[in-house]
């Protein structure tokens, strides 16, 4: 399996470079170039079969000998609630390849739907009224130092793609496989200031990936929760993936089940992305071991790839029963 992933991310990079090449070609081979690509991708993700995922305390050297076909990370290090830096293109190359040589994809996280303090693009008078972006929402009571964001404001997607500085610009430059897109949902905590942050949304994540695409037309695009937005056929085409955290249990951040019917409402959606060749990833962050052995039985089920870890995403271990830490 290690091999077929291997080989799998050597034929996307040598697409990558003929669809590059063929950037001058005519409309039609350019569409026919992105569809092979886009295909390539995702026979990359079918052989996915073991993800990771940690945003807090990543050390290069513990992701490298860690035995995943997949590790979501943040693109940089802080600490404090501070940017301190990002990591770069020789640590994230160190990151991708696994001890017995085989190679990993290495996923950046990235919030478009919220402000983090502790961002490289941060500006510490934001905090006052004067200067506070008009973007820029309250604090999120769950997540300190986070800020919900009007999303569709122009300066706030300037910030994430377009420019050499943004986000998504500097996350390709680092040498990263993709990006993992959380907050897409904050659009339904904002129906209220814009009725159509839905088709937004969409629209904005189609627009980041194709700004992406320009420069390395095989980077994956996966996205958090918000699996009723696969409904979009264009935002379709264009994702990679979904995962989806709390599928069964702990959306409240406690351990019990979900009501039925947003469990019913999720599958439908998730569902509808894995016919439609999109990898499906699911995450519940449990400690008791009988609810974690259900919901690793329902995800094998719905063939769903299923990671077991602590919510606090500190750790590249899984809380699976028998497996031991990385760290």
């Amino acid at each position: 399996m290690r091999n077929l992933l291997s080989l799998a991310v050597a034929i996307i990079s040598s697409l990558s470079a003929c669809a590059t090449i063929m950037q001058a070609a005519p409309r039609d081979k350019e569409a026919a170039a992105a569809a092979a690509t886009a295909k390539q991708r995702r026979a990359v993700l079918a052989n996915v079969k073991t993800w990771a995922y940690q945003l807090r305390f990543i050390e290069p050297a513990d992701v490298a000998a860690s035995p995943f076909d997949l590790a979501v990370i943040d693109h940089a290090i802080s600490a404090n609630r501070r940017f301190l830096r990002e990591f770069t293109p020789d640590e994230v190359a160190a990151m991708k390849i696994r001890p017995d040589g085989s190679r990993r994809l290495l996923l950046a996280y990235l919030s478009i739907g919220e402000a983090e303090r502790y961002r490289f693009y941060w500006k510490q008078d934001w905090y006052l009224p004067p200067t506070r972006p008009a973007w820029l929402g309250q604090v999120n009571p769950r997540w300190d130092g986070n800020f919900p964001v009007k999303f569709w404001d122009p300066e706030w997607q300037r910030l994430i793609f377009g420019a050499p500085d943004a986000y998504v610009d500097r996350i390709v430059a680092q040498g990263f496989d993709g990006i993992y897109l959380d907050r897409a949902d904050v659009y339904a905590e904002l129906i209220k200031d814009n009725p159509d942050g839905k088709s937004e949304m969409a629209a904005f994540i189609v627009a980041l990936s194709g700004h992406a695409r320009r420069s390395n037309p095989g980077f994956f695009v996966i996205m958090q929760n918000a699996e009723e937005l696969v409904a979009n056929r264009a935002l379709r085409a264009t994702l990679d993936g979904i995962a989806k955290e709390d599928l069964f249990y702990g959306v409240e951040h406690i351990e019990k089940a979900n009501p039925p019917e947003m469990v019913a409402g999720s599958l439908d959606d998730l569902r509808l992305a894995k016919k439609s060749g999109l990898a499906v990833w699911a995450v519940e962050y449990l400690s008791d071991p009988q609810l974690a052995r259900e919901a690793e039985r329902r995800m094998a089920r719905e063939g769903f790839v299923f990671l077991l870890t602590e919510r606090s995403l500190g750790t590249l271990r899984s809380v699976r029963e028998g497996t031991q830490p990385i760290r």
